[in-house]
Formats: structure tokens, C-alpha cells, sequence
């Protein structure tokens, strides 16, 4: 069975995404989206965050931001440049039997230290968990 892929409301596609994503021509949008919608299949059925052979295409990485525990997994997948997404990797559970892959935030304009700063601030609501569908 697939891992449940959900998006994180409060960032996936924060309003800095969407004004650079306007920017892009109409080809590269659908292109980036395209990225973006593999990406998700990939993960959905991957076996680990960073070391299935599946995502190699993505060169995913640990991200650290400093506000949040080392307990909440995120990494880095690297898309067509400048595109880069960050996703939670949670853990199988009794209430979620295949784990959940939560997409935290999406990138075109490559500033990390904004991106680490906005992730930190929403650091309790990824620690609660994953969303329902």
C-alpha cells in the first residue's frame, strides 16, 4: 500500500512560491508541477527519505532548521533548479500504518534562511503531527 502524501496548509505554496511561480513561463509552470506531482508518486511508495534509490534523481538530503527537534524528519529534494521542496518524513504508527510523507514547503527563490525561518515559526503545528485527509 502507498504512503499517504499530504501537504502542509500553512506553507506548501506560501505566498513568496506562488509569486515566483507567476513569474515562470507558462511551459515551465507546467513543467515544475509535472516535478512536483512525480516527486509525490516517488516518495508515496519509497522505502527511506534519502536513501531509496527511487529519489536519486531528487539528491535528497537532511534539512536542518535550528528551531525544530531532531526528532521531526525533514528533508531536502532537490528539483530542476532552482525548485527545491522540503517534506517530513514521519514514521509508521499505530494511527497511520504506512507513515505519511508531509509536504512542508516549496521553493523557487533558493532563500534557505527565510525558508528555515518560516518553518521554525510553525514548529508546534509539525510537531502535532500529520493532517487528516
Amino acid at each position: 500500500m502507498a504512503r499517504p502524501v499530504r501537504q502542509f496548509e500553512p506553507l506548501w505554496f506560501d505566498h513568496q512560491f506562488k509569486r515566483d511561480f507567476k513569474r515562470l513561463p507558462k511551459p515551465q509552470q507546467e513543467k515544475r508541477l509535472q516535478e512536483l506531482a512525480d516527486l509525490a508518486s516517488a516518495l508515496s511508495t519509497c522505502r527511506h527519505p534519502t536513501h531509496d534509490s527511487s529519489l536519486a534523481r531528487w539528491r535528497p538530503s537532511a534539512y536542518h532548521v535550528p528551531k525544530i527537534s531532531s526528532k521531526i524528519q525533514l528533508c531536502e529534494y532537490r528539483c530542476d533548479y532552482p525548485l527545491r521542496v522540503i517534506a517530513r518524513w514521519i514514521e509508521p504508527s499505530e494511527e497511520e500504518p504506512e507513515g505519511v510523507v508531509l509536504l512542508v514547503a516549496a521553493t523557487l527563490s533558493h532563500q534557505h534562511d527565510r525558508l528555515k525561518e518560516i518553518i521554525g515559526n510553525h514548529r508546534a503545528d509539525l510537531q502535532e503531527g500529520p493532517p487528516e485527509d
